[in-house]
């Protein structure tokens, strides 16, 4: 409800929950790169609570619920959830979570993801109501998904899709209607405990030297959205 502007937070449980301008997109694609780079066409908005490793601190005030559920899975989450939502540094620059609302007629290019540490969740909200190819469809499955490596798989909302994004992917909406999904970064379960604290001492420390750090999400090309 935050992102398509029908109320301030997603606990639709609250009586009477007012109504004002919904969450802004925090990333826009649409100005990324020249057309021939671009990644995507069409429309996609990201509203982040996530954003490169970094907290968004106006997420938890108009999704709530969403930070609460998500505070129960710290333990496999990629990234660190400070209890300052002031606070938006971070030792995992590779680690994102946010809704992830794909327009209609737009495609995202095949690419790859950065590493093969984490698993990348879908969390369909909002899937096209009418997915079936027509005769103007250039995909022969469905005419809103996403293929991963040789697979190709469509959204239903409330199923939770899981791929690792390190292998190439591409994502399409040939519908005239959005898709909104929630995108959660978790490690891959391949990486024991004492590996992923490792790591993050490494990305810590690489972060500390500036060597990384503000790692954008077309350069992480994490748009498997």
């Amino acid at each position: 409800s935050a992102v398509m502007g029908m109320g301030t937070n997603t606990d639709m449980s609250i009586a009477n929950p007012s109504v004002k301008k919904p969450l802004q997109p925090d990333y826009d694609v649409n100005l990324k790169g020249s057309e021939s780079d671009k990644l995507h066409s069409g429309t996609w908005d990201w509203h982040s609570y996530v954003l490169s490793g970094n907290v968004q601190p106006k997420f938890k005030e108009y999704c709530p619920k969403t930070v609460q559920i998500l505070e129960e899975f710290q333990d496999s989450l990629f990234f660190d959830i400070t209890e300052d939502d002031s606070v938006s540094n971070t030792t995992n620059p590779f680690g994102f979570c946010f809704f992830s609302t794909l327009g209609g007629k737009s495609y995202i290019k095949p690419h790859t993801g950065s590493m093969n540490l984490r698993l990348r969740l879908h969390l369909p909200l909002i899937v096209p109501s009418n997915t079936k190819p027509d005769a103007y469809s250039t995909k022969p499955q469905t005419k809103c998904g996403i293929r991963v490596g040789d697979q190709i798989r469509s959204w239903e909302e409330g199923k939770v899709v899981v791929l690792d994004d390190s292998y190439e992917h591409e994502i399409w909406n040939e519908t005239g209607e959005v898709r909104v999904l929630l995108l959660v970064d978790v490690w891959h379960p391949d990486v024991r405990k004492e590996e992923r604290e490792r790591i993050g001492k490494m990305f810590k420390f690489a972060v500390e030297q500036g060597w990384m750090g503000g790692v954008s999400a077309q350069d992480d090309t994490g748009a498997t959205k």
